[in-house]
């Protein structure tokens, strides 16, 4: 039987292929990524979608036009899949790959009988219980190899389940959702208090007020639990800028080109 993987990160999409060529499988099996971040930005249209994206996380024209490409991809693709295709979702704990897996069967739920999911955080936890991970594009191909025997049956139930449960998320108009045993809509400024303790924190160790952002969104995504987008936090440190709580001084379209300095309270 003929396999469709779905991923959703262009890091786990890279491993699953290189799996799949090592073992010979590209006969019978490939690879879809749904280059998302579902954790962030409105879900209610794809084109209020596109617009806040395109205002507060892409960086130029070439991030924008990747997103599109590959979303006008993805869309093809599940247009013509054929019904006797066993279809495989990777996924993890986080709000990101939760609520990517609830899309995806929103898609599938009429198409395809054969839907699997392999969970891969309690999958990991079975074979490496000393492991942890916040997203499945952590995980090397040998060890995505060795998790296939978790892949698990969607019963209908479960799929009918899962597409609604995608209906009601588009339905409220939060831009964040956090991971909490379960998916939970969250403020904008949610992490605001931890990037501000970071840069607090590394100012005060390295005697410099004036900080690589790098290291400041580095040491807030440590922090948080869920994963979280690198761009949403470079996004919240933009808007605290605005509030006064920041000064930057560089090129702000490369991370690696400008720095900040916090000059709250």
């Amino acid at each position: 039987m003929a396999i469709l993987h779905i991923t959703f990160s262009l890091s786990t999409h890279g491993s699953i292929k290189h799996a799949i060529r090592q073992h010979h499988l590209q006969r019978e099996e490939s690879v879809i990524c749904v280059n998302d971040v579902f954790s962030i930005g409105p879900l209610a249209s794809l084109e209020n979608r596109k617009n806040w994206l395109e205002s507060n996380v892409f960086k130029d024209i070439e991030e924008k036009e990747l997103y599109e490409d590959i979303h006008k991809k993805w869309t093809k693709s599940i247009a013509s899949i054929p019904c006797d295709l066993d279809v495989w979702i990777w996924y993890s704990q986080n709000s990101h790959e939760e609520i990517g897996l609830r899309y995806v069967m929103s898609e599938f739920v009429t198409k395809c009988s054969m839907v699997f999911g392999i969970d891969t955080t309690a999958a990991l936890n079975r074979i490496h219980p000393d492991m942890s991970i916040r997203h499945t594009g952590e995980l090397s191909s040998d060890l995505l190899m060795k998790l296939r025997s978790d892949a698990k049956r969607f019963t209908l139930e479960e799929c009918r389940r899962l597409a609604k449960e995608w209906e009601e998320l588009k339905q409220n108009p939060s831009t964040l959702r956090v991971w909490q045993n379960g998916i939970v809509h969250a403020e904008e400024d949610s992490y605001d208090a931890t990037i501000i303790e970071c840069a607090k924190d590394l100012q005060a160790n390295n005697e410099e007020l004036w900080l690589s952002p790098v290291n400041v969104i580095g040491r807030t995504f440590n922090k948080i639990e869920d994963y979280m987008s690198e761009a949403f936090l470079e996004y919240r440190i933009f808007t605290m800028a605005r509030q006064g709580l920041f000064e930057i001084s560089g090129d702000t379209t490369d991370m690696f080109s400008y720095q900040i300095k916090y000059i709250g309270k």
